[in-house]
């Protein structure tokens, strides 16, 4: 863990103020993870407000690029512009997509890893931007309820059992077969939702179905 992260109680209180200065969305180069329930956030809020498109893939297009993390995980990052490399969503200093903004964005200035110990989740406190600290009280407990919705929790879970089993298959197929697969890994996670049906039963099964892919393609290989 980062030296600006530190784990929190869900009963601590925090000196945290939102100073509306929008600070956390300028110098986000390469920081703002989309997570596919961002995707499909983003995608339905912005076709009800104006843009159209058929799928979350042109959206993307549009507004992040692919990046990887661990073990070659494939993700997708917001774009940013201008010499302070804003949130391409930034405007006139708010955000264009409050509404739907994703979830790493709600969460702040907390963040959430896998539990232990009985505990679906560990919660941290993000402390790099000084200025938001020493006045105010939040409650991390109020501030969950208010910004970790059911749905968002549903995620991680699925996500979190998703993960060793998505790692076990890396190390089957290694990195080439990691490339090889690498569209089919982004198509799974993050392309081909029907905006028109609940996203968390989408993404179990296409979970499930990536895992597969990944499985048998480790068979075929051996």
């Amino acid at each position: 863990m980062r030296s600006d992260m530190e784990f929190v109680s869900s009963n601590a209180k925090i000196p945290f103020r939102c100073q509306k200065c929008a600070e956390c969305c300028r110098h986000v180069d390469g920081a703002l993870m989309l997570e596919p329930l961002d995707v499909y956030r983003l995608t339905k809020y912005l076709c009800e407000h104006g843009e159209s498109y058929d799928d979350t893939s042109e959206m993307l297009h549009k507004y992040a690029h692919s990046a990887t993390i661990d073990r070659g995980y494939p993700i997708f990052q917001i774009n940013t512009t201008g010499e302070d490399h804003a949130c391409v969503f930034l405007k006139d200093g708010r955000c264009g997509v409050y509404e739907a903004r994703p979830q790493v964005c709600r969460m702040y200035p907390f963040g959430v890893a896998p539990g232990a110990r009985g505990k679906d989740f560990n919660y941290y406190l993000c402390t790099e931007r000084k200025h938001h600290f020493g006045t105010g009280s939040v409650k991390v407990k109020d501030w969950l309820n208010d910004n970790f919705s059911k749905e968002a929790r549903e995620f991680y879970r699925i996500e979190h059992r998703m993960l060793p089993e998505f790692g076990r298959a890396v190390e089957s197929i290694g990195e080439e077969g990691v490339i090889r697969n690498m569209f089919q890994i982004l198509y799974h996670l993050y392309f081909g939702y029907d905006l028109s049906e609940p996203f968390l039963s989408q993404y179990e099964s296409r979970m499930d179905a990536m895992l597969k892919m990944l499985n048998d393609n480790a068979k075929e290989s051996d």
